[in-house]
């Protein structure tokens, strides 16, 4: 699989926030940038539950996907790649391996614009992987990001990877609502999933949409029929803890725990992940975060790194019986009594003594 072109990811990233705001110019102009740094400086105060809860944004608003995509958009795109070398320093061997095809199935709740995708292109595309095919089942409900996400996808990740088929699946579906029966009709789709991720969207759900955000998710883990590794990165304030817990505690109760973190710092400083301004003046993060004195509060800071609650889980396919029954009826079988001539395993309880039978010999020995 060839590398990723060497392009600074801000010359890549000028069309996407674009596509946020749809403007069909072909950079932002003052303007835009001026809309833009004030976005990104109202949409962190959202995230830190400085202003008003995540829930409240409305993402149809053009202004609000631009302010988000500027605020976040570097470092969720690499945050996936960071993620998976953490899961890799302790457990390897839970990474899933892409299939005899070299096509790996990767399922995203909450997608909006895909950019974790380009991370986890990243991190697949090396040489002990080299994935060819990547299938992708999207779970939105804000149809306004689809135009963007298609551009992340198509052009920007493609362009990256060239040698890389994307398969996109669009699912509209509400996770806070009943979404089984749409849910179904992907079941095809979300059967073959490798990988779930669930990245910045649980602290965007009020607490009393959790049992039917549960059920819509437990649905996708019954239905799996590989090997599922699912991980989850949510911004880490006070206030957010309560609206990410549940979900832990529930996907811990039916998942193994492999990895988890909470409150760490996710540096961006070195190749591939590297952030930094450009330092030219021209640049988008110059553009963006360099400061400029307007009067009013719209600087908003240059971030190279983020603070995540994160887990990763693996998950059994679905079985109609447990696997401690598996293994009871096992242990009943090796005890029951052979056909003259065989040896058969038995329980022998501390201190016990086993007599055997040798031809024309007998012995009693103590265990």
């Amino acid at each position: 699989m060839a590398k990723p072109k060497k392009t600074s990811f801000s010359e890549e990233f000028e069309p996407i926030l674009l596509s946020a705001w749809n403007s069909p110019k072909d950079h932002l102009d003052e303007a835009l940038i001026m809309q833009t740094r004030k976005a990104v400086v109202e949409i962190r105060k959202y995230y830190t539950f400085r202003m008003q809860f995540p829930s409240k944004i409305k993402y149809a608003v053009p202004k609000n996907r631009a302010g988000y995509l500027a605020a976040f958009g570097q470092r969720h795109a690499y945050l996936s790649y960071a993620h998976l070398k953490m899961i890799e320093q302790h457990q390897p061997l839970e990474i899933p391996n892409p299939d005899s095809k070299a096509e790996l199935t990767v399922t995203v709740l909450g997608a909006g614009a895909a950019l974790e995708i380009y991370g986890l292109c990243l991190y697949f595309c090396e040489p002990s992987y080299r994935i060819k095919r990547l299938r992708l089942n999207v779970i939105e409900k804000v149809a306004e990001w689809q135009p963007t996400r298609h551009l992340v996808l198509q052009r920007w990740i493609k362009g990256k990877f060239p040698k890389l088929t994307i398969q996109s699946v669009d699912i509209d579906v509400d996770l806070t609502k009943e979404s089984i029966q749409k849910l179904a009709e992907d079941h095809d789709h979300l059967a073959n999933t490798d990988i779930l991720i669930i990245y910045n969207v649980v602290n965007e759900i009020d607490v009393i949409h959790a049992e039917k955000v549960w059920k819509n998710v437990n649905y996708i883990l019954k239905n799996c029929e590989k090997r599922l590794l699912i991980i989850l990165m949510e911004p880490y304030a006070p206030k957010a803890v309560p609206r990410v817990l549940w979900l832990i505690e529930n996907l811990s109760k039916y998942c193994s725990v492999i990895h988890q973190g909470f409150d760490e710092e996710i540096h961006f400083k070195e190749h591939p992940t590297e952030i930094k301004l450009e330092g030219t003046g021209i640049g988008l993060n110059d553009r963006l975060f360099v400061p400029v004195y307007t009067g009013d509060a719209s600087n908003p800071n240059f971030q190279t790194w983020i603070k995540r609650t994160h887990v990763a889980w693996v998950r059994d396919p679905h079985s109609p019986i447990k696997r401690e029954e598996v293994e009871r009826q096992l242990q009943q079988l090796k005890r029951r009594r052979a056909k003259s001539g065989r040896f058969v395993a038995r329980q022998i309880k501390p201190g016990e003594e086993v007599q055997l039978h040798f031809s024309g010999y007998d012995a009693t020995f103590p265990i």
